[in-house]
């Protein structure tokens, strides 16, 4: 595209107000902007009298609403969804000449929240205050005694009344207890983009039809630590996209959940009778039906077998082959292709689990077109499987046979997600690692992470466990 590209947003919030926060997605807008947890935030503090917050990306390191430079705010508040999230949160506060250190920073009060605050001990020399779990009452509590402050980095010990906020130098040994609530709020002001700038949902609003998983799939963190579960009603979806509606601009409505509810055929056929076309991120097989196919008009459906049926009914996702062959053969009369996910690596996995995977893709092929991604297994804190190594060596030589036996499979790099499981099951170490890698320029790769294992620098998984003091409810 030759020119500047046009940046043109609908549901921006503009607010001038005597505390000024920055909100931080440590990654590129197009992701960041697609996060419903940040239009959480966003609108959670623009409603209360006297605050206004502003958004930050890795390709917008000025604000977004002003222009503003981010060391001209006080309060820094990062959303961490993704392990690369915490290095790229240190690198923009080294950009930016804000001491990384807690200790140091005199001027900034940092905040964290987000999925990987199951485990925030990782950074915990880095951050003021973790929101731990749901925020949508914890963040209001915390501007209500934010405002009566006169310098809220000394007077942090005023904020350790809130439940579900971690606060490191308060917190010495306690348990925290992660927030749970009740989905009685929804971000209206959702901005969305109609310029150049694409983002992974386009023209889309974001609607969160329920939050945890039913489901406790050994592999997986929100079944088994971001529960419990709990769903929207049919007539309060409408309300909200109505609402939405007056507010911002979209033509298309993603329906946000890990697990959809049993009225999920008439959320779809109402919101289609709004003129909305209807998409889902995340589908499970027994969502697919006659029913659910055709209002979803979408050309590609995307199913998750995860691995070879014994895996997946050890794992907890207890579906046979010839139930997703049923469901594929369904979905080849209302679309055109279907995408695969798989996962290789899992405990128990042995080279005719790979064998019978590639037959399920080949099977597959030989009914619908077929796309199919593979990612290496990644042990995650709170999980029945957080005691499992990430055999690099193993793993690598089972990519190089998926690789010669599928054709155009796309598999996620295996040093990035050596780093995702370094990051996730690692503790105050880990994070004293990579603030020096940050502070002394020096790339943080596979290699360096490697070498620091063997040389006992670091410890994976953690040997404290930390994230044991994290009281999950599922």
């Amino acid at each position: 595209m030759e020119g500047a590209m046009r940046f043109t947003e609908y549901g921006t919030i503009k607010k001038k107000a005597a505390n000024r926060f920055a909100l931080i997605y440590p990654d590129v807008y197009r992701a960041g902007n697609s996060n419903l947890g940040l239009h959480y935030v966003y609108n959670i503090v623009n409603e209360k009298e006297g605050f206004s917050i502003e958004r930050f990306f890795l390709d917008f390191e000025r604000s977004i609403e002003t222009q503003d430079m981010l060391k001209n705010f006080k309060a820094l508040l990062f959303s961490l969804n993704y392990e690369y999230g915490m290095i790229n949160l240190l690198k923009i506060l080294k950009k930016n000449n804000i001491p990384l250190l807690r200790e140091n920073r005199k001027d900034h009060i940092v905040i964290t929240g987000g999925p990987l605050n199951v485990n925030p001990f990782v950074l915990k020399d880095v951050f003021d205050i973790a929101f731990i779990g749901d925020a949508e009452k914890s963040l209001v509590e915390f501007l209500d005694i934010y405002s009566g402050l006169d310098d809220p980095k000394k007077q942090i010990d005023e904020f350790g009344k809130i439940e579900g906020l971690y606060i490191p130098e308060i917190h010495k040994d306690n348990k925290i207890k992660r927030r749970i609530e009740k989905l009685d709020y929804h971000p209206l002001y959702e901005p969305i983009q109609w310029g150049d700038f694409e983002e992974s949902f386009n023209k889309t609003f974001l609607l969160e039809v329920s939050r945890g998983c039913r489901s406790r799939c050994a592999f997986c963190l929100t079944g088994n630590a971001l529960g419990p579960y709990r769903e929207r009603s049919l007539e309060k979806l409408i309300e909200i996209v109505k609402e939405g509606q007056k507010r911002t601009k979209f033509e298309k409505v993603a329906l946000i959940g890990s697990d959809m509810p049993s009225s999920l055929d008439e959320i779809i056929k109402s919101l289609s009778e709004l003129g909305f076309q209807v998409s889902l991120p995340s589908l499970k097989l027994r969502d697919i039906n006659e029913n659910t196919i055709p209002l979803l008009g979408q050309d590609t459906i995307t199913l998750a077998p995860e691995s070879s049926e014994s895996i997946r009914f050890q794992i907890g996702k207890c579906y046979k082959d010839e139930e997703f062959f049923e469901k594929i053969n369904l979905i080849k009369k209302y679309s055109k292709s279907v995408k695969l996910y798989f996962i290789f690596g899992l405990p128990g996995e042995e080279q005719k689990d790979l064998d019978e995977i590639i037959n399920f893709i080949k099977q597959s092929k030989k009914l619908i077109r077929t796309k199919s991604s593979f990612n290496p297994f990644v042990p995650k804190p709170h999980t029945p499987f957080e005691d499992h190594i990430f055999d690099f060596a193993e793993l690598k030589e089972k990519m190089k046979y998926i690789t010669t036996n599928i054709k155009d499979v796309r598999i996620e790099d295996l040093k990035g997600a050596f780093i995702q499981y370094v990051i996730s099951l690692g503790g105050s170490d880990i994070g004293k690692f990579i603030i020096d890698g940050v502070e002394n320029g020096t790339n943080l790769t596979y290699s360096s992470f490697n070498k620091a294992i063997e040389k006992e620098e670091i410890f994976v998984p953690s040997k404290e466990k930390e994230w044991k003091r994290i009281e999950i409810s599922i």
